[in-house]
């Protein structure tokens, strides 16, 4: 059964960006060990996966997004932000279920970029266009999250070309 559960983000609470406005500005480390700011992601269609491991509609919402991902023509960035802070169960999560070429993890476990969102659920989708201008927004998993993202995405894929 799909859950329609919100989960709260502990440390999240500032101000919502909406659909039509740029993305936050951010910089954070990656699970990788590296850093990433949101910059580099200019040019190219983006997902963004707020994230934790012991959250089921969060990997449920994950797992939708990479069977898109692995469609024809489905080729975007898949940004995704880790917010819990146990990097154990973290590592271990991806270890299990490693991610296509030129996704990335961010870490997120003192809630900088889940404030920088505006977010306070998981999980939490952002689809942005090339020019990191926040296109929609998916609130938690549920039913037709899968079309519904994919129907996005494709459109966004269009219109970038």
């Amino acid at each position: 059964m799909i859950s329609l559960l919100l989960l709260p983000l502990l440390a999240a609470g500032g101000a919502r960006p909406h659909v039509g406005e740029p993305a936050p500005a951010f910089a954070a480390r990656t699970l990788a060990g590296g850093s990433l700011r949101g910059e580099k992601l200019r040019g190219q269609v983006t997902v963004v996966e707020f994230f934790a491991s012991w959250c089921a509609p969060c990997k449920e919402s994950l797992s939708e997004i990479l069977a898109i991902q692995k469609g024809p023509g489905s080729h975007f960035a898949l940004l995704v932000v880790a917010v819990e802070g146990d990097m154990p169960p973290l590592k271990a999560f991806f270890a299990g279920h490693p991610l296509p070429a030129g996704s990335v993890v961010v870490l997120d476990g003192d809630g900088v970029l889940a404030r920088t969102f505006g977010e306070d659920r998981l999980p939490t989708t952002f689809f942005l266009d090339a020019k990191l201008i926040i296109r929609h927004i998916n609130r938690g998993h549920g039913s037709g999250f899968r079309e519904r993202a994919a129907r996005w995405l494709s459109a966004m894929l269009a219109s970038a070309q």
